[in-house]
């Protein structure tokens, strides 16, 4: 049986690690390696390769992605698996109660031991598991829990014989509280109560099921983890979290000459050679020859090189030396600086290594529009007609609490090697955006007032917070007033084009841009629709900027009331916190149009820097 899902779902929702549920019980799915590009496939992870360097350079150390194939794509039925998964967890109920005494079964064998029954009508997957903040995952040892460490003495004389081979104990109870339920032993007396034991601290095995060979035999080590591991159901929200990267592909830096000039023979000698090598067609033309000569490069690459302008060939070799940002607040500081200059002076179409070839970038500065703000300022709306997105997970965690106290969670990498090269899963994704600024004094701005001065106390003391919760921890821009101003706001026009252009919310999603300089600090927010499928892709959402000035009266007049109040607006941000007045009655969105997880959200400063 196969379970089919979404290329993007792979990386935005599940990945290794993430439990899927499959039409046969759930599954766990294994690295990329295991279950894609096992050995004996066709797969090989160069020829999915998405090409973005500044993600590979700036953000994975060098490190390449690629993305998954789809069945139509290499030829497969619907039903047939391209991505081969192992079940977790082994464990199942039983519901049968008739079938062994009034009570249910919990068993791991492939069907209940007493019921043999082959359609296993009434059985499922046990819900419960156990995992630990640095991201092991295991089953949960109920015969530890029931025998408290000890071997079972058997002592019970006339016990179901059926039950003699099989991991098995009796499910006492149901009903909503965990407290009703006990676990008993049917070869001994020992139980013991599961509300107990799943409030208990355990021992992590140390096991990581995603890593395992499939159909191999679990791979525990209780001397690999001290951390303390708790049970939890198998489906709740905190188990799994991908940590996501997106980039926007905003510069002309994935034309063919610069692809031909990152040939690694010609990027290594351009390395090693300073400027101002080459200082000429003809140098560079006499260093291809050699090259060509020297069997480093084939002849083509030379000819379709010497091809272009010597004024292209000098820009594209500077973009090729420049070295990218390596912080993940550079990179989007670079993609804001771009669309401001795409909002003044526009930006050509700009496109994708052959052989696709597609447009990338685009951005006509005739179709910026200007439109008045509440209190005299000016918004500047800008179409981009063409916009590409990567995102890649480079791994996830599982956000268990300890007793211990506030111990932060450790990411769990999913990484690959393959021939030597370490690769990490991205999907890329072609749509539209809006970008959106204020117009006057270049877009810088301060916000004042009670409610931001508590935002900046918290950003001017962020040591507090987990370092996970931020785009990037070495700066937590989140927390600034205005940051949080642009985010709200965000929000607000998200949910006005929907009620006023009909989109739904989960069809947009949001960018939102910060940088603090000598002039003070300023912002903007990208609205986009990249999803395939989704709405918007198509010039729907570019369609929008003679309209934004409604949309923003919309937005604005949403501050003042919610359905939520007067609790709402009685919840003020402290130290500590993650949002102030929000709640999804006024600005709190769908999970996947929001990049911050619905934080960093406050109406209240909003309200009072009316723009």
């Amino acid at each position: 049986m196969t379970q089919s899902i979404r290329l993007s779902q792979f990386i935005l929702t599940y990945g290794p690690g993430a439990i899927l549920e499959g039409a046969n019980g759930p599954r766990i799915i294994p690295d990329a390696d295991i279950g894609l590009f096992r050995f004996g496939t066709q797969f090989r992870p160069e020829i999915y390769m998405i090409n973005d360097p500044r993600m590979s350079q700036g953000l994975l150390n060098g490190a390449n992605i690629f993305r998954l194939p789809s069945n139509a794509e290499v030829g497969y039925l619907d039903n047939q698996d391209v991505y081969l998964t192992n079940p977790f967890p082994q464990w199942k109920l039983c519901m049968n109660r008739t079938n062994h005494s009034g009570s249910y079964l919990l068993y791991r064998a492939a069907q209940c031991p007493i019921c043999k029954d082959p359609e296993r009508s009434g059985q499922e997957a046990i819900r419960f598991i156990m995992a630990c903040p640095d991201g092991h995952l295991d089953e949960v040892s109920w015969d530890y829990l029931v025998h408290k460490g000890a071997p079972c003495p058997e002592t019970v004389q006339n016990f179901d014989k059926a039950l003699a081979s099989t991991e098995c104990f009796y499910w006492h109870g149901a009903g909503g509280a965990l407290s009703l339920i006990d676990i008993q032993c049917p070869k001994c007396p020992a139980k013991t109560n599961f509300g107990n034991a799943y409030n208990r601290a355990l021992r992590c095995s140390g096991r990581h099921p995603h890593r395992e060979p499939l159909g191999s035999k679990p791979i525990r080590n209780l001397k690999t983890c001290h951390r303390e591991a708790k049970i939890i159901q198998r489906q709740a929200s905190n188990l799994r979290i991908p940590e996501l990267r997106t980039l926007l592909s905003v510069k002309s830096v994935l034309t063919s000459l610069h692809t031909l000039l990152s040939n690694p023979a010609i990027k290594g000698l351009l390395d090693a050679i300073p400027p101002p090598f080459p200082s000429s067609a003809e140098q560079l033309k006499e260093t291809l020859s050699r090259m060509v000569s020297g069997h480093s490069i084939q002849q083509n690459i030379m000819d379709e090189i010497l091809l272009s302008p010597w004024k292209e060939i000098e820009e594209a070799i500077k973009d090729i030396r420049k070295v990218p940002p390596t912080s993940y607040r550079e990179l989007i500081l670079d993609e804001f600086k771009e669309l401001i200059t795409a909002s003044t002076k526009g930006a050509p179409p700009s496109r994708s290594p052959p052989p696709n070839s597609k447009i990338i970038f685009e951005a006509d500065p005739h179709l910026k529009k200007i439109f008045d703000a509440p209190n005299g300022s000016k918004f500047r709306v800008q179409p981009i007609s063409k916009l590409r997105t990567v995102t890649v997970q480079t791994g996830f965690r599982r956000e268990i609490l300890e007793a211990a106290g506030n111990i932060p969670t450790a990411p769990v990498d999913i990484s690959i090697i393959h021939s030597n090269v370490k690769w990490y899963p991205g999907v890329e994704f072609l749509g539209e955006g809006l970008f959106i600024m204020l117009d006057e004094n270049d877009g810088w701005q301060k916000v004042t007032g009670k409610y931001s001065g508590s935002w900046e106390n918290s950003f001017s003391n962020s040591d507090s917070y987990s370092e996970f919760v931020f785009r990037d921890p070495n700066f937590r821009d989140e927390l600034n007033p205005l940051f949080v101003w642009w985010h709200t706001l965000a929000h607000l026009l998200i949910r006005a084009i929907g009620e006023e252009a009909g989109y739904s919310s989960a069809s947009i999603r949001e960018r939102i841009y910060f940088e603090s300089g000598p002039s003070g600090t300023r912002g903007g927010i990208l609205l986009y629709a990249t999803q395939p499928g989704s709405e918007g892709t198509m010039g729907g959402l570019i369609a929008l900027a003679p309209y934004i000035d409604r949309m923003l009266e919309v937005a604005f007049n949403k501050l003042e009331t919610c359905s939520g109040d007067p609790l709402c607006l009685e919840k003020k941000f402290k130290h500590g916190s993650y949002n102030g007045s929000a709640c999804y009655g006024c600005v709190m969105s769908s999970e996947t149009s929001c990049e911050h997880r619905n934080m960093w959200l406050d109406r209240e400063v909003l309200s009072e820097n009316m723009p």
